[in-house]
Parts: C-alpha cells; structure tokens; sequence
C-alpha cells in the first residue's frame, strides 16, 4: 500500500485518484483496499435465471397500516431468481427489483445486490 498522505494547513495534499476514481488521500489503506476491491458475483447469478412469482406480500402485524403507508408495493407477488435452463431473461427489459435486507448485518448480502444490478 502507499503511504499514508501528508496533510498541509489541515488539508489532504491532492494526488492520484484510486482505481475507483476516488481520491485516496481521504482513506485509510483499508478503507481504499475495501473500495478498490471487486466483488464477487455468486454463482447462481452468473448463469441465466428465471423469475418465478410467489404469494402476494403481506405484513405481520397492522396490515391495514402498512397498505396505507405503502399503498402500490402492500399486496405485490414475492419474486424469487432460480437457475434456469432456459433463455436468459431479457436484459433490455426494464425489471424493478426491490430487496429488503432483514435484521443485522450479515456477509454477503451486498454481494448478492451487486449481482442482480
């Protein structure tokens, strides 16, 4: 990794963007490893894939409240990404895809985001 970048009156001393078009003088040498890392895509979204619709959604609790508060995504089929054999899924097409990410932090959930972009 490079050294660290020297600071003049308070500021960073500008340089070389990174890889990521960032500057890095801004990070620490994880921070811009971790930026400048590329990411795996799992293997199940690197072959074609078919959308298959599931039950509509539904809310544990006060589902009535949710409708309101959420009143075109309340009641929408679960979709899942399954390996498929067949023709992979237009990539012309527009696809809205919305992913909710439940309870803590856990690895490998921005992998699977970052495969479906």
């Amino acid at each position: 990794m490079a050294p660290s970048p020297l600071l003049e009156n308070g500021g960073v001393i500008p340089g070389k963007p990174s890889a990521t078009g960032r500057f890095a003088e801004v990070y620490s040498d994880l921070q811009k490893h971790r930026l400048d890392f590329p990411l795996p895509i799992p293997a199940v979204l690197s072959k074609s894939l078919q959308i298959v619709e599931g039950p509509a959604s539904s809310a544990a609790g006060h589902p009535e409240e949710i409708q309101k508060l959420f009143p075109t995504l309340f009641g929408q089929p679960s979709v899942k990404l399954v390996p498929s054999d067949a023709p992979a899924v237009r990539s012309d097409l527009g696809l809205k895809v919305g992913v909710v990410l439940s309870g803590g932090q856990a690895p490998g959930g921005h992998n699977v985001i970052s495969g479906i972009f």
